[in-house]
């Protein structure tokens, strides 16, 4: 019986066309990979090459065992993928969110609803976060919405309501609320890792021009060094306290406030139960 080492290197040999460049990506001799090559094809018991001075070309019967060898390597990777995914799963809760904030607030819970558990976590679109799930990506998701799909097992997980963070000179600092078109034009401080919220702003207001901070760091030293408005989430401000020299108004859409639900397969809910208690 052909080893899978002699298959990797029959699948080297006819990716490469020659011995010498087959052994070199295989690191190993020509020489060793010639002697390897005679004892595959005695496994085999017919012809695999066609020989000629210097030169070692395939046969037929070797370009078949080629493509053979080519679809077990695939099949022993595909396998060898599958069986540490799920060990991989057995150990592990991953969770996708579609916001910081919820998704904060889950990865803490399973930590310790689940000690014994490796929590990993991700923010990730809509999208990509409902395939994932599906795929088994992700044991849990968070999402703005209710899917409306009988597939999933689905739970309210609390809300989120943007505002706005102006310093106390602002012309609009007085107001009890203001839509974002009131802002529209204004240049803002926005934080890029906030999931599905990051869309919103440029909806809402296309003549504004936002100064991206890619780390929360740097967000706040600008939002104290600086008169720009920014924006903070009630969520935000009940965790970590609302930013010194600010005054918080409420944001008006009804686009920035959102319940969160906790999402999923409903055939593995017996897997992650104590999240949804």
């Amino acid at each position: 019986m052909p080893e899978l080492s002699q298959l990797e290197q029959l699948s080297a040999f006819a990716e490469y066309g020659t011995l010498s460049r087959a052994a070199e990506v295989l690191h190993m001799s020509q020489p060793t990979l010639t002697r390897s090559m005679q004892k595959l094809e005695s496994e085999f018991g017919v012809p695999l090459f066609a020989r000629s001075k210097n030169k070692l070309a395939f046969h037929e019967n070797g370009k078949l065992a080629a493509e053979y060898a080519k679809r077990i390597l695939e099949l022993t990777q595909d396998m060898l993928d599958g069986v540490r995914a799920l060990d991989r799963a057995s150990h592990t809760i991953s969770i996708g969110a579609c916001a910081p904030m919820p998704l904060v607030t889950a990865v803490q819970n399973a930590a310790r609803l689940y000690p014994d558990m490796t929590v990993s976590s991700e923010l990730k679109d809509c999208t990509p976060l409902l395939e994932g799930l599906k795929t088994g990506l992700y044991q849990i998701i968070i999402l703005p919405y209710q899917p409306n799909d009988d597939t999933f097992y689905c739970r309210e997980s609390g809300t989120e309501a943007l505002c706005f963070a102006l310093p106390p000179t602002h012309p609009f600092a007085d107001r009890d609320g203001l839509y974002m078109k009131d802002m529209d034009g204004e240049n803002m401080l926005l934080y890029a890792n906030i999931g599905f919220w990051h869309s919103l702003p440029a909806q809402k207001m296309p003549h504004s021009r936002f100064l991206v901070q890619n780390e929360r760091f740097d967000l706040e030293e600008l939002v104290a060094s600086s008169t720009l408005p920014c924006f903070v989430s009630d969520v935000t401000i009940r965790t970590e306290g609302k930013p010194e020299n600010r005054v918080i108004v409420p944001i008006l859409d009804p686009e920035a406030s959102v319940t969160y639900y906790t999402v999923c397969l409903r055939e593995k809910l017996t897997q992650v139960k104590k999240l949804f208690i």
